[in-house]
């Protein structure tokens, strides 16, 4: 989209209302027109297009999906095949790298995906050489409880493994090419989120949206551990400056 219609997007991000004519994204309002000229510009730099579907502003910053790092690698690398694959309970997969080519079979037990999501992994092919990333699931759940919230991942679950992936993918083989993105988008992560907890509890304290409602639950719930404690100590802080 051009800049017209970028700030067309801006505005309704500011203002449109859900049924209950509240703000969607009332945090949309405390961004200053400077931050979002600024966040166009970043993303014109990199050579890619502002969409508003694959690379969108969410309350933590510029994100983009799976698709815009997929762009990104072609426009370095037109020759580029990536394949970017999720494993599902019960699939059959095999991995080998042969004189420095990946070969790989990824047989589907149920090709709809109805079954749990056990790991994916992405490969990439071109004049820079052939890599396979794998991902497993003890590291999906890692990243997503470091995420900033919870509800992308419980809406997008699918979608964000394989932003999760071709992220990695990328940061570990084209580090020089993705340095920005990677930067920016790493802006939704909380490196201080404590992740040897259960995503319930993060998924509970997430949803608490005043200080007496989570001083309830506190009391209710104390003795959980000190990670637990700094879950409640951190959701309290947001709470405040919001």
């Amino acid at each position: 989209m051009n800049e017209t219609q970028f700030w067309a997007y801006v505005s309704r991000l500011k203002t449109e209302r859900d049924k209950e004519k509240q703000l969607k994204t009332p945090w949309a309002l405390s961004i200053s027109d400077e931050r979002y000229s600024d966040m166009f510009e970043r993303v014109q730099s990199e050579g890619l297009d502002f969409d508003g579907i694959h690379i969108t502003i969410q309350k933590t910053g510029l994100t983009y999906d799976y698709v815009a790092y997929k762009n990104k690698m072609l426009l370095a690398y037109p020759e580029t095949v990536m394949d970017v694959g999720i494993v599902h309970e019960g699939d059959v997969t095999s991995f080998a790298k042969e004189s420095g080519s990946v070969v790989y079979t990824h047989t589907m037990a149920d090709p709809f995906g109805n079954k749990p999501i056990i790991g994916a992994y992405a490969i990439i092919k071109n004049k820079r050489g052939e890599s396979f990333t794998p991902l497993s699931a003890e590291e999906i759940a890692k990243h997503r409880k470091v995420a900033k919230t919870d509800f992308i991942w419980a809406t997008w679950f699918k979608e964000m493994v394989m932003k999760t992936i071709i992220k990695k993918a990328c940061k570990q083989h084209y580090a020089d090419i993705y340095e920005n993105i990677i930067n920016e988008d790493n802006e939704e992560n909380d490196i201080d989120s404590p992740v040897d907890i259960e995503l319930s509890w993060k998924q509970e304290v997430e949803a608490i949206t005043t200080i007496e409602e989570l001083k309830k639950y506190y009391e209710k719930n104390r003795g959980k551990g000190k990670s637990f404690d700094a879950l409640v100590t951190k959701r309290k802080l947001q709470l405040t400056q919001s």
